[in-house]
């Protein structure tokens, strides 16, 4: 069967993430193959820059939650009536055969309704796995009150009375119950849905989560390096952190870690967590936020790269960045991408998430032939864990053409015969 659409669908139609940024990043690599694209967002759509003219663009006009008031953000966040109707509503006078649905972020806007819209096509329908958001309430695996490594099954009963919210648990139980409501409008362990994850390691986490192996398939993240050329990581002497600033990312561990090792750190970034470290750590130096070419131009001083977060980290966009660049990464062993670094000899893994152990991991870099070493090794053998922009897309194009191949052949075994559908998607206003 052709492939004749995909319809992509985010909360936002502007890269305020990095699952925003690959939704939209798809959108144009798709575009540029030659596929029909029409793009679903939670927001208002009104920001989408990517070929106005030629790739369909609806927007929902909603807020963040985190911009409601707190009782739409209680209803909202667990059913968005809207985006539920909106969604229904496209796939009704616009849907065919040959059309591909593929959800990236969906919980900052969207919500679990729209699962229930697009359970009539779920057999082309795909969801991508940023994180774990649909499998786990949090969305991380983990015990912020603990700052461990959660270990529960998800919606079990020792889940619920797990108090893991990094805020009440009163939040704790809205997010169990949406959780719980996602099962119920799609059952994953029940569907043709394909879950896409981003990372190998991901898939033993959703399984456990209720998705059944054989609907998961792992499609790598797309990643360009900091540096075209090797940084030369051995005449360098700072530790370099990339990221949000926020207290489950380690940024604090990271600054102690550097102090006990008598090195700088520059951290390139910001967010909630920076007035409480700046007062802590008055010695780091602060960088804030910089496009990906002045992030070169700052790397060249970079002997490694630290990503201290707390909690598990599916794939680590900025560690596979340095380690492109030539740039040897530490970080602690639940950061994927650790694991795999270090399997090729251009990584450090510090075993425990606290300063000391961070401090031990630092301390082995300080002989230049071992970090030249590394450094070598990051640059020619890192590209290995990761996909290239093109090669992405078209991993995924495999994907949507397999997934209407096997529905093809399921429908044809079951002699059903499909209504008449239309041939090309209705014009769009500017809004769903």
């Amino acid at each position: 069967m052709t492939l004749e659409r995909v319809v992509i669908i985010n909360d936002e139609a502007v890269a305020s993430g990095g699952a925003a940024a690959l939704a939209l990043l798809s959108a144009r690599l798709l575009f540029e193959a030659g596929i029909p694209v029409t793009f679903l967002s939670g927001d208002s759509g009104a920001d989408f820059s990517l070929h106005d003219d030629e790739i369909e663009v609806a927007g929902l006009g909603s807020a963040p939650l985190l911009k409601l008031p707190i009782h739409k953000r209680i209803i909202n966040g667990a059913y968005n009536v809207a985006a539920h109707k909106a969604i229904r509503r496209y796939i009704q006078h616009n849907d065919t055969p040959g059309t591909i649905y593929h959800v990236h972020a969906w919980a900052q806007i969207l919500s679990p309704s729209i699962f229930s819209a697009l359970k009539p096509v779920h057999d082309r329908l795909v969801v991508s796995a940023h994180d774990f958001t649909l499998v786990c309430p949090n969305g991380s695996y983990a015990n912020f009150k603990q700052n461990t490594v959660c270990e529960l099954t998800p919606l079990s009963g020792k889940c619920l009375v797990s108090n893991c919210d990094k805020r009440r648990y009163a939040d704790k139980l809205w997010r169990f119950t949406r959780s719980w409501l996602r099962t119920q409008l799609l059952d994953l362990s029940n569907s043709y849905c394909t879950i896409a994850s981003i990372h190998p390691m991901m898939n033993a986490w959703l399984e456990r989560g209720g998705i059944p192996r054989e609907r998961i398939k792992t499609v790598l993240n797309p990643v360009k390096p900091f540096a075209k050329a090797r940084v030369t990581a051995e005449k360098n002497s700072d530790i370099f952190i990339i990221g949000r600033l926020e207290f489950e990312k380690g940024v604090d561990i990271a600054a102690e870690a550097a102090r006990r090792v008598g090195r700088k750190l520059r951290v390139i970034g910001d967010g909630a967590f920076r007035t409480e470290l700046l007062q802590r750590y008055p010695d780091v130096q602060w960088e804030g936020w910089r496009t990906h070419e002045e992030i070169n131009r700052l790397l060249q001083d970079a002997r490694f790269v630290v990503m201290p977060s707390r909690l598990p980290e599916p794939f680590g966009l900025v560690a596979h960045e340095s380690l492109q660049s030539g740039i040897p990464i530490v970080a602690f062993k639940t950061a994927f991408v650790a694991n795999e670094a270090h399997q090729l000899g251009c990584g450090i893994v510090a075993q425990q998430p606290n300063a000391s152990s961070l401090a031990d991991a630092f301390a082995k870099l300080d002989d230049d032939m071992v970090v030249h070493k590394m450094s070598e090794l990051a640059f020619e053998l890192s590209p290995r864990l990761a996909n290239t922009p093109q090669s992405w897309c078209n991993e995924f194009i495999a994907l949507y053409r397999s997934r209407l191949a096997e529905q093809e052949r399921l429908d044809a075994n079951s002699f059903q015969v499909r209504p008449p559908a239309a041939q090309s998607a209705q014009p769009l206003s500017g809004s769903l």
